[in-house]
């Protein structure tokens, strides 16, 4: 029951976390994947909000960089703690990106609810939530450093 209750509050907290409404059109599939024709790493649906939202190129391919990595994050074998402790370098380094490249005081979206919208879309569906959810538990312990260079690709 209390389990049941976690979900129920980190779903909430996930989809709702950057005060915002999702796009209508976000892939419900089963699959934790979702679609993804052009097989870049990044759900179409997210990608296509991506191109239509950010018309400044540093911003979309930063955008694209956490995209990737958090859908990438959803597949981690979480009984591997060294790839759980990459994937989590390569979101770590993404979310630096989009810190590198948006500019709340140039007027740009603030980059704390830039990624947070990117975050909520990914896990919009039950099994897609507790991936990520799973993901985020399977570091408890691990020690990080925060990036300091140019983390964008």
């Amino acid at each position: 029951m209390l389990k049941k209750i976690f979900t129920i509050v980190a779903t909430i907290f996930l989809m709702v976390g950057y005060g915002g409404e999702f796009p209508n059109n976000l892939d419900r599939t089963d699959s934790l994947t979702g679609i993804d024709k052009n097989k870049n790493g990044i759900r179409d649906d997210i990608e296509d909000y991506i191109n239509k939202n950010y018309s400044d190129e540093g911003h979309r391919k930063a955008m694209m960089q956490y995209a990737k990595t958090s859908l990438a994050v959803l597949l981690v074998d979480i009984s591997d703690k060294i790839a759980v402790k990459q994937a989590d370098i390569r979101r770590s380094r993404a979310s630096h990106c989009i810190f590198l490249k948006f500019d709340a005081k140039r007027g740009d979206e603030n980059p704390n609810i830039a990624w947070k919208k990117i975050r909520s879309m990914t896990t919009n569906t039950k099994a897609r939530l507790k991936a990520y959810l799973d993901f985020d538990k399977s570091l408890a312990g691990m020690a990080f450093a925060l990036p300091e260079e140019d983390t964008c690709e």
